[in-house]
């Protein structure tokens, strides 16, 4: 009976309808991070620079962050790590000297640094909690709570055990996901930080790769090459294991009935019901790794990738 069930995914896995991109452009950096909101996409480049697409993919606007000195004194453009958008206010985490990080938020026209490096904060990404904090995680196994207005750290707690990997946060901003190098999976209180839930032994190494929504979180692995899907509602995790490369890239779209996920060579992202993870539709035209994916809504994505290859995508 496995055998039969075994044959009937892979038969299924054939009959994946193949989606080419409606839209594309490219830009001169990798793609680290990206937003999209009210019909506007935001991209964070390692390019010192965040960029404002409208949804054809037209620039509309660029932001950019200082270089930083390497050990040489040498100007090297930084990473912006994350991006995020809330109520019309753009907040982004950007590279620093010696490992730090400092942030930014973007409102009414004006920049303004929020956390300088002069805190010493090993800080790899940021996400709104409201217009006023922000939580923020470490690339230690800690997660910060922190008051954009009064620019001090409100609380500071342990997230896992290991060191950090991936952060996600749902769209109502009520929870954050923290992935870690030990496959473990840890979900917080946004406003509060303390844990929700806790999931290990299902990934079992790095967690590459994290998505979140109401009431599911979307993991992908390094080693052991496992796409977990776990739900909040307390029922079983679901895996798709693949057998010959890592998962590199999740989204899940708003309405939960779809996962998006790339675990190929050939940069081809797979799209597969949440019910069975069985595979419906592949999105070919990417030439590269694919950093983040995100759905604008419940049929429409963009993904961006270590070569600045930027593609919208439409499912049927």
């Amino acid at each position: 009976m496995k055998k039969v069930a075994m044959l009937l995914f892979a038969a299924g896995m054939l009959l994946a309808q193949v989606l080419k991109p409606v839209q594309e452009t490219h830009i001169k950096a990798a793609v680290l991070d990206m937003v999209a909101e009210g019909g506007k996409i935001y991209v964070a480049t390692d390019a010192s620079k965040v960029m404002v697409f409208d949804s054809d993919l037209k620039l509309l606007q660029t932001l950019s962050v200082r270089k930083v000195k390497d050990f040489l004194g040498t100007l090297n453009d930084a990473d912006v790590y994350s991006v995020d958008v809330l109520g019309g206010a753009i907040l982004y985490l950007a590279q620093a000297e010696d490992g730090y990080a400092e942030l930014y938020v973007y409102k009414e026209g004006k920049a303004r640094k929020v956390l300088d490096k002069s805190a010493k904060l090993y800080a790899k990404a940021a996400k709104f909690v409201d217009a006023h904090r922000a939580v923020i995680a470490l690339m230690s196994d800690e997660v910060v709570l922190y008051d954009l207005d009064k620019q001090k750290i409100i609380k500071r707690a342990k997230a896992g055990e290991y060191f950090y990997s991936a952060m996600a946060i749902d769209p109502a901003r009520k929870f954050v996901a923290i992935g870690d190098e030990g496959g473990e999976v840890i979900v917080l209180d946004a406003a509060t930080l303390q844990r929700i839930k806790l999931f290990k032994d299902v990934n079992k190494d790095k967690i590459l790769t994290l998505a979140a929504t109401e009431h599911l979180v979307a993991a992908g692995s390094r080693a052991d090459k496992v796409l977990a899907l776990y739900s909040l509602r307390g029922t079983k995790p679901k895996t798709y294991q693949n057998p010959n490369f890592f998962i590199y890239v999740t989204a899940l779209s708003p309405d939960e009935r779809w996962v998006l996920f790339g675990d190929n060579e050939k940069y081809i992202l797979k799209i597969a019901d949440t019910d069975t993870l069985g595979v419906h539709y592949e999105l070919a035209g990417h030439h590269n790794i694919v950093n983040v994916a995100r759905f604008l809504d419940a049929k429409t994505i963009i993904s961006g990738s270590e070569t600045g290859e930027i593609i919208k995508w439409r499912l049927p």
